[in-house]
């Protein structure tokens, strides 16, 4: 793909496609001529110039900023720091453990600790939790008593709770899966492939394979769906296990919802990450010519850059870390990120204490706050995952440049197809899709 930009106008070029531009600020896709192709490429033309200049400095009033408020509408809770995996990759103390194992998390200073957050929200909008381990079915008694709680606190009051869940799918029984019916639980099922691959990236601790036990319970997991929120297949992608293809087919024979598609965010290996850029490219296309845009949407990547686009919805934040988001670890200390767990340095709280001079590093918007203002794919982005900069640099705020890269690329992929999506769509007649 060749990419072209003058100011906040980017162009993309696929061998033998025509050229599609994007506005970066405010997210608007538009065919271009030929004749602005090329203008792009060689100023020399004073009226193609003022059509790109005049796109360029259009403010568009539809667009909208997503607002991250700095009120505490999720809690990602870490009912566990033990793990009956050993996952080859894990950035969790390599046992999810986090370096400090904890069986399970005390409910009775659990409870409190969401009574102070519930009681700080207004009666309006969403709060989240999602069950997060080690292996959060591990204590399936513990998501019960937290979801119960939650449900009984904001009963009668109009804030919606929802509740989801990661999980390695090896605890997928009939009693678990009755369980996340009840609070009608997204979950999302860590699993990288079939079993010549995922038995080697994620064994269990006695070293036999994960995978069999996986796709039995999946199978009990989609016979009962309808019950459930979303189902999501999440594989991460290493040095070591590179093939995003394979995965992808092996995902497909499962109703899932949604594939997620991660790559490591401790690897900093250059020929690994841009060969899962071209696997995420490849798969795209497989989707696409599967299934349209529908396909394509359930690779949530390309879903999340399609609903920007759509609604012309800025992004500043790649998270809601430390302003609307927070992790509780399995003893009830706070955290910003699930990734931050078992850092002391990293530690914002402990039980109902916040600490406010913490939060406030995260006051800033992302793009700001990482010095992302002249990417072309900052409002896609959102300044991009505080944790994979600071294993790529020592620090939240400095950027990975692999991580950006990887955004980049797939952003603009997202683009080609949403343009090819959207061939009725109404910009396709603008004045410079007409030029």
């Amino acid at each position: 793909m060749e990419i072209r930009r003058q100011n906040d106008i980017i162009a993309f070029r696929a061998p033998g496609e025509s050229p599609v531009a994007f506005h970066a600020r405010n997210l608007e896709v538009a065919d271009i001529s030929e004749e602005l192709w090329g203008e792009m490429n060689s100023p020399s033309d004073d009226s193609l110039q003022s059509v790109l200049i005049d796109w360029n400095d259009e403010i568009n009033p539809d667009v909208t900023t997503t607002q991250v408020a700095r009120e505490i509408r999720s809690l990602t809770i870490n009912v566990t720091q033990i793990c009956n995996l050993k996952c080859t990759y894990c950035a969790a103390g390599g046992d999810g453990t986090y370096g400090s194992p904890q069986t399970k998390i005390n409910i009775e200073k659990t409870l409190p600790q969401l009574k102070f957050f519930l009681d700080r929200l207004p009666d309006t909008g969403i709060f989240r939790i999602s069950f997060i381990g080690g292996e959060p079915l591990l204590y399936p008694e513990g998501i019960r008593a937290i979801a119960n709680y939650v449900k009984l606190m904001t009963a009668g009051r109009n804030l919606t709770t929802r509740f989801s869940i990661v999980t390695n799918g090896t605890l997928l029984t009939d009693e678990n899966i009755a369980l996340l019916e009840e609070i009608k639980c997204n979950v999302s099922v860590s699993i990288d492939g079939a079993a010549e691959r995922n038995d080697v990236a994620r064994p269990m601790k006695n070293g036999q394979g994960s995978t069999a036990v996986v796709i039995e319970g999946l199978h009990k997991l989609f016979a009962r769906k309808e019950k459930l929120g979303s189902i999501t297949l999440h594989g991460v992608f290493t040095a070591s296990n590179r093939n995003v293809v394979e995965a992808y087919k092996f995902y497909c024979q499962f109703p899932a919802d949604a594939y997620e598609f991660t790559y490591s965010v401790s690897d900093m290996n250059q020929e690994a990450s841009d060969l899962f850029t071209r696997e995420m490219t490849l798969i795209a296309a497989m989707a696409y010519n599967a299934g349209g845009e529908a396909a394509l949407r359930k690779i949530s990547f390309f879903n999340r850059v399609f609903q920007a686009l759509d609604e012309q919805r800025r992004t500043e934040n790649f998270c809601g870390a430390g302003k609307s988001l927070l992790v509780v670890d399995a003893r009830n200390n706070l955290f910003t990120c699930p990734w931050d767990v078992g850092n002391s340095a990293e530690k914002v709280g402990q039980g109902t204490e916040v600490s406010p001079q913490s939060l406030d590093k995260y006051s800033q918007n992302l793009i700001e706050q990482n010095n992302c203002q002249t990417c072309w794919a900052r409002f896609l982005c959102g300044g991009g995952c505080m944790f994979v900069h600071k294993e790529a640099t020592g620090s939240k705020n400095q950027k990975n440049g692999q991580f950006c890269q990887r955004q980049r690329s797939l952003a603009a992929t997202a683009i080609l197809y949403f343009k090819k999506s959207r061939q009725t769509d109404n910009q396709e007649d603008s004045e410079y899709g007409k030029h």
